[in-house]
């Protein structure tokens, strides 16, 4: 018969090896993409060490990163208010449409074209805004709308071509660097601190924050919650016409759908961030490492020479885990 020491002693065993298990659990839940990340560039590294890991490649991983993080940081804002925005691909090819055929055709200066693309995004958002935040429409299905929308006005203004003949100037912006940095490179990074700074440090953020966690409590608390969602969509407009014209700035000219494929992969980004730094909360931390994680995976595909049809396989399939991630960690913080 066991004694009430050795009693004692095997109870706290258990409480022991179940607290560590429960440390474990909630840390591999918690940097569920990190850990992921970390294992997607030991893959692709392994495969092609001399491909994947040249320091060129590695730069272009960030080029690529860049369009996909300034697009994510709008979408981090409106994610933060349970709300969404599908819009954005086509915010992207429209402003990109519209700054081009401005400078090409109109032979507008590339600063005040550049400023007029800034305008543009931000009407589209704030189109946005109104009917969600004033119009109380479903956010879903109406980005889902204008992003119809938007690509019809993008084909309209540009006639369906592709629009090449863009000044110095402008290129600039997506082709040049600083020393041996890519300029969207250093864009993206001064994008994602003043969000961070914004969303972190700042009582415009706290409030969106405090909108998404609870609507109704916000409201009641005298939070002017409609003027909250209209300028969060507004700057997801913004960041998104930014990111047109950087996508524009890179590959030397603009088309009507160039944009599209930058919506998945700016919510699959903002998804995965879901699970890094604040569990089950959008935040820009988190965002970066989402859009680095997309990059990565998109660049590592290419450079295994995997059939296009099957990387649109493995990113969907990646997209799907990242929602799954991203709705247990919201739950298990609820």
């Amino acid at each position: 018969m066991k004694t009430p020491a050795l009693r004692v002693g095997e109870e706290s065993t258990r409480k022991s090896k179940a607290t560590t298990s429960d440390r474990l659990r909630l840390f591999l839940r918690g940097n569920a993409t990190l850990i992921a990340l970390a294992g997607l560039i030991i893959l692709f590294g392994a495969l092609k060490p001399g491909e994947f890991l040249n320091f060129l490649n590695l730069r272009n991983i960030l080029v690529s990163m860049a369009v996909v993080g300034v697009v994510a940081a709008g979408q981090t804002a409106v994610f933060a208010l349970n709300d969404f925005d599908m819009s954005v691909g086509s915010t992207m090819s429209m402003v990109g449409i519209i700054v081009a055929s401005l400078m090409a055709h109109q032979h507008l200066s590339w600063p005040l074209s550049f400023v007029i693309g800034l305008a543009v995004g931000c009407a589209a958002g704030a189109f946005n805004g109104v009917a969600v935040a004033y119009g109380n429409l479903h956010p879903f299905i109406t980005t889902m709308g204008t992003m119809t929308a938007y690509r019809g006005i993008a084909y309209l203004y540009g006639h369906g071509s592709v629009i090449q003949g863009l000044p110095k100037g402008f290129l600039k912006m997506g082709q040049g660097k600083v020393g041996s940095i890519p300029n969207v490179v250093i864009i993206v990074v001064g994008i994602s601190v003043i969000a961070f700074f914004v969303m972190e440090r700042t009582t415009l953020g706290r409030r969106w924050y405090a909108v998404g966690g609870n609507y109704a409590a916000a409201y009641l608390a005298g939070i002017r919650v409609r003027r909250l969602r209209f300028l969060a969509f507004v700057a997801c407009g913004a960041a998104a016409a930014l990111a047109g014209m950087m996508l524009a700035g890179r590959i030397g000219s603009a088309h009507p759908l160039m944009g599209d494929p930058y919506t998945l992969n700016a919510i699959t980004a903002v998804f995965l961030g879901m699970t890094a730094f604040k569990e089950g909360l959008p935040n820009m931390g988190g965002t970066v490492v989402g859009a680095l994680f997309v990059a990565i995976l998109v660049d590592g595909l290419a450079v295994n020479s995997v059939n296009d049809y099957i990387q649109q396989i493995i990113t969907g399939a990646v997209v799907i885990g990242a929602i799954a991630l991203a709705g247990l960690s919201k739950r298990q913080r609820a």
